[in-house]
């Protein structure tokens, strides 16, 4: 018979291989059964076998995932190491004609759009392929009695605590009996069709996405023109969210339509500095024109240092050097007055030693370089358009306690060189920017 020799007549007929493989997820008592029984079939064949085993009940822990879920990311984890191992270049699954009828009929109860509703691709990302697509379950059963082949049952697909099953066990049957008894033809149909005009739009989007994204230095940050983004229809800008998801996390199962529906809230109100909190560790920020998708970062702690005056004192919160001396005005060589961003000249005797560097507190007030009143540290950083998330990293030089700079922005007017100043107090602040 042919099919003794199934490697040797691909080879010939589709020049491939074939490397059979298994995952024990460790939920059933006789789970290791069903892995015998996979590598007795290969061997029999005289196909290569790889198994492997996981713990999935320790992994739903770890990753705080659903069975489903779990179970899914432990196969195609151990999907592509397998492969990589083997040298495999394509991953066949057994998913039929009727996974993808309950699949579309799920993903319709839970709410979803065309993403949802198209089902279960053929192919998807060039290497994983469903070769049994286009088949149902009774017709695969058939062909298997036909050779002889008693295939084994997973008594998990009785379990009617999972939707899935429920679907596939007492919906269809009644849609079929009732409804329309060609149901799960109708809804493969539907996957095909919304399959093929999702493609069409996630072509589009992408572009869109391309158009509005602005560059940035972090790998893991994704930064989005608001004024852009809000050219583009509806459709196309939650799936220009989708995509910054998916360049960050590689995956978007997760980003539901509650999480898009806030964020776009956000995006379209009056609110210029919001941040909403998403799944695997992410987070969504606006931040007056731009959108920002990041991994969450690790928030800046409250510090205050005192500082050496002369000498350097290190910002172990923000990395960061200030470096301060004393001079006398008369010194020859003395620099030109700097600019207050980041660099700046005092009048030395009227500070009040020791100076002290601090991050901003509610309330915090000053007189800026040029001004007749004070101001609110809050509404000058407003001002500036600094995002509410990096106002907390601004750091506050204070004498006493009134604020005499504020670095990467101006001085105090009250501490200003002036033509009666002897004595000057050169404070340098170690990085060209403040915030990234």
């Amino acid at each position: 018979s042919l099919c003794k020799y199934p490697n040797e007549i691909l080879m010939c007929l589709l020049n491939c291989h074939i490397h059979v493989v298994h995952l024990n997820h460790s939920l059933r008592q006789d789970a290791t059964a069903d892995a015998d029984f996979v590598r007795e079939h290969s061997t029999r064949l005289g196909l290569p076998f790889t198994g492997h085993t996981v713990e999935l009940p320790e992994l739903i822990k770890q990753w705080k995932l659903s069975v489903e879920a779990a179970g899914r990311q432990a196969r195609y984890e151990f999907y592509e190491s397998a492969s990589s191992q083997v040298g495999a270049t394509k991953v066949a699954l057994g998913h039929h004609k009727d996974d993808i009828a309950e699949t579309v009929l799920m993903n319709l109860i839970r709410g979803a759009g065309s993403n949802g509703l198209k089902g279960i691709k053929p192919i998807r990302d060039g290497k994983y392929i469903r070769p049994l697509a286009h088949f149902n379950r009774n017709e695969i059963e058939n062909y298997l009695k036909s050779i002889g082949v008693v295939p084994r049952q997973d008594e998990t697909n009785q379990d009617t605590r999972f939707l899935r099953n429920r679907i596939r066990h007492e919906l269809i049957p009644l849609l079929e009996q009732n409804y329309n008894k060609n149901i799960r033809t109708g809804l493969c149909r539907t996957a095909e069709i919304l399959s093929s005009e999702s493609d069409y739009l996630d072509k589009i989007a992408h572009d869109a996405f391309i158009e509005c994204k602005l560059s940035s230095t972090q790998s893991d940050c994704i930064i989005i023109d608001r004024e852009s983004f809000l050219q583009y229809n509806i459709v196309l800008q939650r799936r220009i969210l989708r995509n910054c998801i998916s360049e960050i996390i590689g995956q978007v199962s997760d980003f539901s339509f509650e999480h898009c529906s806030a964020i776009l809230k956000n995006i379209h109100g009056d609110k210029p500095n919001t941040v909403i909190t998403l799944p695997n560790d992410l987070q969504f920020r606006r931040a007056y024109q731009q959108l920002i998708f990041e991994k969450e970062p690790v928030r800046t702690t409250d510090f205050q240092y005192d500082l050496v005056v002369p000498g350097n004192t290190y910002l172990s919160e923000l990395d960061v050097e200030i470096e301060a001396s004393v001079c006398d005005i008369s010194q020859e060589g003395l620099s030109p007055i700097p600019d207050g961003t980041f660099d700046a000249f005092f009048d030395y005797d009227t500070i009040q030693l020791p100076l002290t560097v601090r991050n901003r507190q509610r309330g915090d007030r000053f007189q800026p370089f040029g001004m007749k009143g004070t101001k609110k540290i809050k509404d000058l950083l407003m001002d500036a358009k600094v995002p509410r998330y990096e106002r907390e990293r601004i750091p506050l030089v204070l004498s006493g306690n009134e604020i005499v700079w504020v670095i990467g922005f101006t001085t105090n007017e009250r501490y200003k060189v002036q033509s009666k100043t002897q004595t000057i107090l050169h404070l340098t602040y170690g990085n060209d920017e403040i915030y990234s």
